[in-house]
């Protein structure tokens, strides 16, 4: 008899411990609202995330791989340059680059402007100014 209360008992404390709810990310993670007058748990105050698209290029020549301002910039016009080279095993397809690119290029001449490169090249020229990459 008391096997069989131990037994039940047992039972009864693990579905208990399979009941319990789990939390969100949203809820376990507060948000980045310093106020002090603002409840920093709300949906309303969650940071706001913004996609970043990525544009696959065989080498690193032109776009300043590495500097932090050059990295702002994009992240600004949503896209981020990945450096990925035609020979790493385990890399995406040539068809599934170019297609990736299209679509991401497309999406910015349509959103920021069809001189985005254009807009994108003179803000890559002053980041190089400021960081000292210029040479000449």
């Amino acid at each position: 008899m008391s096997r069989l209360l131990a037994f039940i008992s047992i039972i009864f404390l693990s579905l208990s411990c399979l009941a319990q709810k789990e939390k969100s990310v949203e809820e376990e993670l507060p948000s980045e609202n310093l106020e002090m007058r603002k409840d920093s748990n709300k949906r309303s105050n969650k940071p706001k995330r913004k996609k970043i698209d990525l544009i696959y290029v065989p080498n690193a020549d032109n776009i300043l791989y590495g500097n932090p301002c050059v990295l702002e910039e994009t992240h600004k016009m949503g896209f981020e340059y990945i450096v990925e080279p035609t020979t790493l095993p385990g890399s995406k397809t040539w068809t599934g680059k170019f297609l990736n690119n299209l679509w991401v290029k497309t999406k910015l001449v349509v959103t920021r402007s069809p001189f985005w490169k254009l807009i994108l090249n003179s803000k890559i020229k002053k980041c190089r100014k400021m960081s000292g990459d210029l040479v000449g």
